[in-house]
């Protein structure tokens, strides 16, 4: 028998993205039917004056944490199919997982756990925002959000990643030299240079910073250290270096801090205009949370063109700081069809979906600039 062609790579990642992209439209429709069941049905009222009910008017705190922990819970299980086909069956498909089922299941049980406990501190302190202080109570929520977020960006690396992959410290040689040289050009302070442990799970490369202040560190994917020359490597942690000399963390969160105070606000409009209407007598009653999630839900879709196209903006400014550091265009463009080819990027999107989801530049016009450059 004769053997079949294989298909190439890039129809590959062009079929892959097409995918994703109709996995994201309906992720959103039943995103948007979960809500708007739970909220119309009366389910949400329901459940809501049911905990307060058992616990009482004293004990509300408690009252909004059973109902986010059951209302996480419930929006999960309902998820589970997409989530499943979307990261289990399609990855296995494509070649890019190593996990078997009970493996990947387990990550997914972890990842819920985390949600969970993150929805419930979010969800706690908003809606005590909102029962304190009805008028102000997005302001407020705006900064928590922000502290939030630099705590937990804070704490990922030492408490969060270490439960889904291995890091251990990347042994002594060239490359940690290499590294080390380039921070300290770069007067960038990190805790150590570490190995990733990707291999176990995926076939795709990665590398980041990963952690914030004093938890900053180098995570590189044990995948691209096997595969990707030391050139190549240097390569991609200088448009890493990019960011941090460019100061893209603090325009980023700047970016998300101004976003997440609009979307509050939109939040407080659509509780004040609607609650009333849905027979709620204050906006701080829990049982109107789907409202409250589906106006920060649209606001979200509505904002992220503007937010992506900032990221993007900032990525190729960060291509062009590596560029001109290293002198020449070659290691990072021949990174970037390396990456391309493993991961499965799609080098050339369509345009309304690279303008409405995507938070890089397409590797096409990376590669384009950095040549140009």
């Amino acid at each position: 028998m004769e053997e079949s062609t294989p298909i190439p790579r890039e129809v590959l990642a062009k079929e892959y993205d097409a995918i994703h992209n109709r996995l994201f439209i309906i992720q959103v429709l039943l995103v948007v039917i979960l809500l708007g069941a739970f909220q119309f049905s009366g389910a949400s009222a329901v459940l809501a004056n049911g905990l307060a009910s058992r616990f009482g008017d004293s004990l509300w705190f408690v009252s909004n944490a059973v109902y986010t922990i059951i209302a996480v819970f419930g929006f999960a299980a309902c998820m589970f199919p997409l989530s499943y086909y979307s990261d289990h069956v399609l990855e296995h498909h494509y070649e890019l997982s190593n996990e078997t089922f009970g493996e990947w299941f387990g990550d997914f049980i972890k990842s819920l756990m985390i949600d969970l406990v993150l929805a419930t501190v979010l969800f706690s302190v908003v809606y005590a925002l909102l029962r304190w202080s009805e008028e102000l109570w997005w302001l407020f929520a705006t900064v928590f959000y922000i502290l939030f977020a630099v705590v937990i960006s804070t704490l990922a690396p030492l408490v969060i990643m270490p439960l889904f992959h291995k890091f251990e410290p990347l042994e002594e040689g060239d490359l940690t030299e290499a590294v080390r040289a380039m921070m300290e050009d770069a007067d960038i302070k990190v805790v150590g240079v570490f190995k990733w442990g990707l291999e176990a799970k995926t076939n795709t490369a990665n590398a980041a910073f990963a952690g914030f202040g004093r938890t900053k560190r180098i995570i590189l994917g044990d995948t691209l250290l096997s595969g990707y020359s030391q050139k190549e490597i240097l390569a991609i942690l200088a448009h890493e270096v990019g960011h941090y000399k460019n100061r893209d963390t603090l325009r980023l969160m700047t970016t998300s801090s101004v976003l997440a105070l609009i979307g509050f606000y939109v939040a407080h409009l659509c509780l004040t205009g609607l609650s009333g209407l849905l027979g709620f007598d204050a906006i701080y009653d829990i049982g109107a949370a789907p409202l409250f999630i589906f106006s920060l839900f649209v606001f979200s879709l509505i904002s992220m063109p503007f937010a992506n196209m900032h990221s993007r903006r900032r990525e190729f400014a960060a291509d062009a700081y590596a560029i001109d550091r290293l002198g020449s265009p070659d290691d990072l463009v021949s990174a970037f069809e390396k990456l391309a080819d493993q991961n499965l990027s799609n080098k050339e999107p369509a345009v309304w979906a690279e303008i409405l989801l995507h938070s890089h530049p397409s590797i096409s016009k990376r590669i384009e600039r950095a040549r140009n450059r």
